[in-house]
């Protein structure tokens, strides 16, 4: 069996956006986020980011076009005080500044995932189409990306879907409507294993609650619900839906859920209030449902994966045990960054447990700090890596890899 391990470098190999662009890195982020449509669409809302900037960094509203702070440190900084506060105990809306670090915090996580809508809104990626030609139903894919690059190779080239495709399994799908997930007994494809989350997998926004975050949807945390495509409007937050997107791709907003949220507490009103700017677009759709967002794991430090039940403790399993048995391990664009001490410890347990040498091969423009990283960390002799010291690209001769 082979164990294809996807990180940002894969990602970066798809040149074919409408929007000229190519995936980001958290180094360039906001200098990407810039240089697309969204970052003057008035629906697209950074207000709270801009705010936080001004308060907490003394950066003027003004700053925010040409800043350019990596996105992992800024969330992470949100997020650390998001934690405080909740270790506090205190009312996440008792305050202006406390309201304003969790607002920043969701509004991170709806421009993150709007940037890769936009970059991945195009036709499907030749390299990814070339790797999803080659696998059998036997390989694993693990990715730690969010975008669904890999996903619509997979469809396109296989009989792979969202219901079943990425073990663990949607309530619902959306395919120009909210309908069940099907079953399929006879599974003749690829798995994917998205450790991040990804930005066609969907919850419902995310609320304070005592000592976390919890979804304000009805159903138990760990329900989950994918965006496919659709036809006509769907229901969304203020009806602002966004047409002209690819199968997997959405505009900003993503379809409300077909859910009711959770009953208000006695003594408690809901009220709601919107502000209209001047030269706001007009709504072109229902508001109907829940409000939804995007289910990721968003590049901080110190992700928690909580919030979301046992969605990611099965995927996180599936992929020790698919490391364990894993015949060849092909690492394509990851490099195994120092901060994310999940996946060093997802591998040393997984190696410490094989009772043979897997064959790892490596493909990424400077291997060497993966290469040692393989010997001195993991283990392995160096007679078991082969390195291809190059990008993947669509002219990278995938068929190699399967020789």
């Amino acid at each position: 069996m082979n164990l294809f391990l996807l990180g940002a470098g894969a990602s970066k190999s798809y040149i074919d956006s409408p929007t000229k662009v190519k995936m980001p890195i958290a180094k360039d982020f906001f200098k990407t986020f810039h240089k697309l449509r969204i970052a003057e669409n008035r629906w697209v809302l950074i207000g709270d980011i801009t705010n936080y900037l001004k308060d907490f960094h003394n950066i003027p509203w003004t700053g925010f076009l040409t800043y350019n702070e990596d996105i992992e440190i800024l969330h992470s900084e949100v997020e650390e005080k998001l934690n405080q506060l909740f270790e506090k105990k205190e009312n996440i809306f008792n305050s202006t500044d406390n309201t304003l670090i969790y607002k920043t915090y969701i509004q991170l996580i709806f421009v993150f995932a709007s940037v890769i809508n936009e970059i991945q809104n195009g036709p499907p990626s030749a390299s990814h189409l070339n790797l999803a030609k080659n696998l059998t139903k036997e390989d694993i894919i693990i990715t730690f990306n969010w975008d669904t690059l890999m996903d619509r190779a997979l469809k396109q080239t296989s009989n792979w879907n969202a219901d079943n495709g990425y073990l663990v399994k949607p309530t619902k799908v959306y395919r120009d409507q909210w309908i069940e997930a099907k079953d399929n007994q006879t599974k003749d494809y690829p798995i994917i294993l998205k450790l991040h989350g990804s930005t066609n997998w969907l919850t419902s926004c995310l609320r304070s609650d005592g000592d976390k975050l919890k979804s304000l949807q009805e159903i138990p945390i760990d329900d989950f619900y994918i965006y496919e495509s659709t036809i006509n409007p769907y229901n969304t937050f203020k009806g602002r839906f966004m047409s002209g997107y690819a199968d997997y791709s959405y505009g900003y907003y993503p379809p409300n859920l077909p859910l009711i949220g959770e009953k208000i507490p006695d003594g408690y009103l809901l009220i709601n209030f919107a502000i209209i700017l001047e030269g706001m677009p007009e709504a072109t759709a229902s508001s109907e449902g829940l409000v939804s967002m995007p289910l990721i794991i968003p590049p901080v430090k110190c992700k928690n994966y909580s919030y979301f039940g046992n969605i990611f403790s099965q995927l996180w399993n599936k992929a020790e045990e698919s490391l364990v048995k894993a015949d060849r391990i092909i690492i394509i664009g990851y490099s195994f960054p120092a901060t994310d001490t999940q996946t060093d410890t997802l591998f040393k347990r997984a190696f410490n447990k094989r009772r043979n040498t897997p064959e790892v091969i490596i493909i990424d423009p400077m291997p060497e700090n993966i290469y040692n990283r393989f010997i001195f960390d993991y283990g392995i002799k160096a007679n078991n890596i082969t390195t291809h010291k190059t990008y993947f690209n669509q002219d990278f001769d995938v068929n190699s890899l399967f020789k």
